[in-house]
């Protein structure tokens, strides 16, 4: 069991390990610093884990797709332009944004500082950040007119699958909408409004789903989680699934294989398949993303839980019960430990 106090390294397997707001594996990426928090070799290949933090951008990174690749940002600050396909939409934060494998995609930021959390599937893909960008050892972002040796770039793409549209055009930006308030049946590139997608009550928690399996061909879940003081999850396990949580605002006490911290807002957990996990809300309120794959865990937010036509966890008096929905689930990997 790690508490993960360095920015160069990260476990070498899938183990479960908190990681510190500031700390991972950070690199400098054309002006950008993206910090890795998981990947493939943690997930057990489901996914990789990056946050990014720049200043307002010059213009797009270059139009691109990949072949197999799921590509997600959910901003966390200032404002995020994303074009996907023929679209693009301004995120603000709590926006969300999915590029699927071969969609044109490309982002910017659009604000003096901007943010985002995202998750890459499957894993292994962020590697591309290493390769393409330099160790960034420094906890601030660099002087905007800092120059950046592109030789890295074109033999990054060329290994991780970054394959660049030629003069491609950039669609411009449409206000969020009534279309970017459900999720599509399919797999396509889609928008998604801050609060909106499918919601579900549960044990006093408000989970809101940004994107499922079947978006992903069967790969990914995320949802966001919120919930009220001492609203708390039973202690879970999955056996396939790797999930990783990353707050978002607030306070959760986290217990992770035996062991227990308290996180607040950056901090992240890596939970590989097996371990056993709780959490319980210990500021006024809080708010966190669980991501997971290579099973169907993050499906029990919905399966045991309660359809919510509201945009609100539930108040003290009114917490459900579910522990003994989430005990009887059957065909969900999830159990109570």
């Amino acid at each position: 069991m790690t508490e993960l106090v360095t920015d160069y390294h990260l476990p070498a397997g899938a183990e479960p390990y908190v990681v510190r707001h500031g700390r991972g594996l950070r690199h400098l990426v054309a002006g950008e610093i993206v910090t890795t928090l998981a990947g493939g070799a943690q997930t057990a290949g489901a996914f990789g884990v990056l946050v990014a933090d720049t200043q307002q951008a010059r213009g797009p990174i270059p139009m691109h797709y990949h072949e197999r690749e799921y590509d997600t940002w959910l901003c966390t600050r200032g404002q995020l332009r994303v074009w996907a396909e023929d679209q693009c939409r301004t995120l603000r934060p709590g926006d969300f944004a999915y590029a699927a494998p071969f969609a044109r995609h490309s982002y910017q930021g659009v604000s003096p500082r901007m943010g985002f959390f995202g998750v890459v599937a499957p894993g292994g893909w962020e590697q591309f950040m290493a390769d393409a960008g330099e160790v960034w050892g420094m906890t601030g972002l660099p002087p905007a007119d800092r120059p950046f040796d592109f030789s890295r770039m074109g033999p990054a793409m060329a290994k991780h699958d970054v394959h660049r549209v030629p003069d491609a055009a950039y669609a411009e930006p449409t206000a969020m909408g009534a279309d970017d308030h459900d999720l599509p049946a399919d797999g396509r590139s889609y928008y998604l409004e801050a609060g909106h997608g499918p919601r579900a009550t549960l044990l006093g928690h408000l989970a809101t789903t940004l994107i499922t399996r079947a978006q992903t061909g069967g790969t990914t879940d995320m949802l966001t989680i919120e919930a009220g003081r001492d609203a708390a999850m039973p202690l879970l396990r999955h056996r396939a699934t790797a999930t990783f949580l990353y707050v978002l605002a607030g306070e959760i006490a986290l217990t992770l294989d035996g062991q227990d911290y308290r996180l607040t807002g950056g901090d992240g957990a890596n939970i590989p398949a097996g371990t056993a996990y709780a959490t319980c809300v210990t500021s006024g309120n809080a708010r966190w993303v669980m991501a997971s794959g290579n099973g169907d865990g993050g499906a029990m937010w919905h399966a045991a839980g309660t359809p919510c036509p509201g945009f609100c966890y539930p108040l003290d008096d009114q917490r459900d019960d579910g522990r003994d929905r989430l005990a009887g689930l059957a065909g969900v990997d999830v159990e109570l430990a």
